[in-house]
């Protein structure tokens, strides 16, 4: 369920911004306003919590089969390629027709990064958005942020780099430890290793600490190290941090490695968490599943709707506002469940027809 609130979180902040006028610019502010603002302003909080979960998930699952001496980089490669291009390589596609779509329809107006100070989490001021083929394969390759911006009005793909670059520096950096190898194996490894970590950038870098506090949380979770009162310090630690960062004005990348370091700390006990129930599970599952093409999906449907019908003029809070807000989240959703069923559903598949082919 976390992952699927995640992705709810990132949609909510990004249509926000293109139907409602800021908070500042309210004509009048209630407890409903208010309450809506603020369970709408945890987008990017919802980015770092994702990094939290890779590395719990991913990363603890690579330490558990190295530890076992059942470590392939082929089998992971292949696992996490297939994971990451059955989405990203048909929403790259999308982005490419609704952009030329949408800038062909509204003459380009927002697509040109002109309206950046109303829509500050759309294309970018001055520099508009990038369609060349050059960025497409970059970004394909996850350089994006690094040597290539991001694609069109795939913008949320900047941490898609993140994780790729993740899951390769963590496993690469503990494989020198833990794996059997030949003498010159572990010297291109340790060459190959120093070689990322000078040229990727540092932010990237400093954001890996969540991965991998997320990567130690699920090894304490399966050892012996695991007991209730780890259960109870981590969940403490996780929400005394959760309050006191996630909102803090000015928010650096080191608040950012202390929040979702919180957030890393607590998933071993969010994981021992009784169900709910069947229809909680469903619901649950779900969500999850969906998540990642709801991540990449959004951005550019809805920048295509705000570009070409709504923009610049936004709403005050109000039924009109509400109304619209709901159909296009809905719309959103509905959009990001079409691509989920003709791309990601099938990963499995791919994935087990990749790895008799390799």
């Amino acid at each position: 369920m976390l992952r699927g609130l995640a992705a709810l979180l990132v949609l909510g902040n990004h249509l926000r911004a293109y139907v409602f006028v800021s908070y500042g610019s309210l004509s009048e502010a209630n407890l409903v306003t208010t309450l809506f603002y603020a369970a709408t302003s945890f987008g990017h909080q919802a980015v770092i919590v994702f990094f939290a979960l890779s590395g719990f998930l991913v990363g603890g699952a690579a330490l558990e089969t190295m530890g076992n001496a059942r470590w392939s980089w082929a089998q992971y490669l292949t696992r996490r390629l297939t994971r990451l291009w059955i989405v990203i390589i048909p929403a790259l596609i999308a982005a490419a027709i609704l952009d030329r779509i949408g800038m062909s329809l509204g003459g380009g107006t927002g697509y040109d990064g002109t309206l950046y100070d109303i829509y500050v989490s759309g294309p970018p001021a001055h520099d508009g958005i990038d369609l060349s083929v050059k960025t497409f394969i970059g970004n394909i390759a996850f350089l994006q942020t690094i040597a290539v911006p991001a694609f069109g009005t795939l913008l949320p793909i900047w941490s898609l780099a993140n994780e790729f670059w993740y899951y390769i520096l963590f496993p690469l950096f503990f494989s020198i430890f833990f794996v059997r190898m030949h003498a010159l194996q572990r010297i291109f490894s340790i060459v190959l290793l120093l070689s990322l970590l000078a040229w990727l950038p540092t932010p990237l870098l400093l954001g890996g600490l969540i991965w991998l506090a997320g990567a130690y949380a699920a090894r304490a979770q399966s050892s012996s190290l695991f007991r209730d009162n780890y259960v109870r310090i981590a969940l403490l630690i996780a929400v005394a941090a959760t309050l006191y960062l996630a909102k803090q004005p000015g928010a650096d990348a080191w608040t950012e490695i202390v929040f979702g370091t919180a957030v890393a700390l607590a998933l071993p006990a969010l994981a021992q968490l009784p169900s709910f129930g069947r229809t909680y599970q469903a619901a649950a599952r779900g969500a999850a599943e969906v998540s990642y093409t709801l991540y990449l999906s959004h951005f550019p449907f809805l920048s295509l709707i705000a570009f070409t019908s709504l923009a610049p003029p936004r709403f005050q809070p109000g039924i009109a506002g509400a109304l619209l807000y709901l159909a296009l989240f809905l719309a959103a959703l509905v959009w990001a469940a079409i691509l989920w069923w003709c791309f990601e559903r099938h990963t499995s598949r791919i994935h087990g027809l990749l790895k008799k082919a390799l």
